[in-house]
């Protein structure tokens, strides 16, 4: 099972380096594991439209004044990374070029509102393993240099890092309705 420590002690393990049992005790790995965990695992969350992290809901509008050309603002959610689309509150369908994002504030003229967004994955158990394996990766490529010196590692991490994005990125991308509809062609 993931955990933060479990998924900071592969990236130290990588470069060399003890494993760790907290993330605040004394020590460099420890340091930089703490440094580096939430970030690296949101940007690497917020960078392409993982289904674990998809999420739908509606939002708020907002009680702050809204001195925009839009009619409404909403304030998005506590574990919105990146807003994807604006859904109709009629058939929940995407609506194009109808809004923007200012701040923690979505602005537009649709009422109410509903978004489909990228949302902060806090509990690593709901993080796929071919995610984390990526994830460790790009936090040893982070960590590499302060604690080893070695930039011929840290090349290798990094195109280990790439590789494992990308297995990660095509696992998330075949699983769905392509996989029923592929299935079914065969069936006829």
């Amino acid at each position: 099972m993931n955990s933060e420590v479990s998924i900071s002690s592969m990236a130290l393990t990588r470069l060399g380096q003890a494993r760790i049992s907290s993330l605040t005790q004394k020590g460099l790995g420890a340091e930089l594991s703490n440094q580096y965990y939430e970030t690296t695992r949101d940007e690497l969350i917020s960078d392409y439209d993982w289904p674990f992290a998809i999420k739908r809901e509606s939002i708020a509008v907002s009680a702050d004044t809204n001195l925009s050309n839009f009619t409404y603002m909403y304030t998005l959610p506590t574990d919105y990374l990146r807003v994807l689309t604006l859904l109709s509150s009629e058939d929940y369908g995407e609506i194009e070029d109808a809004w923007q994002i200012e701040g923690l504030k979505l602005l537009t003229d649709i009422n109410p509102a509903y978004i489909k967004y990228i949302r902060k994955v806090e509990n690593p158990v709901e993080l796929p393993q071919l995610f984390v394996e990526a994830f460790y990766l790009r936090m040893a490529t982070k960590m590499c240099i302060k604690l080893t010196q070695d930039e011929k590692l840290l090349k290798i991490l990094w195109q280990e890092f790439g590789t494992a994005l990308l297995i990660a990125k095509g696992n998330q991308g075949s699983s769905g309705r392509q996989d029923q509809v592929a299935d079914s062609l065969w069936s006829d």
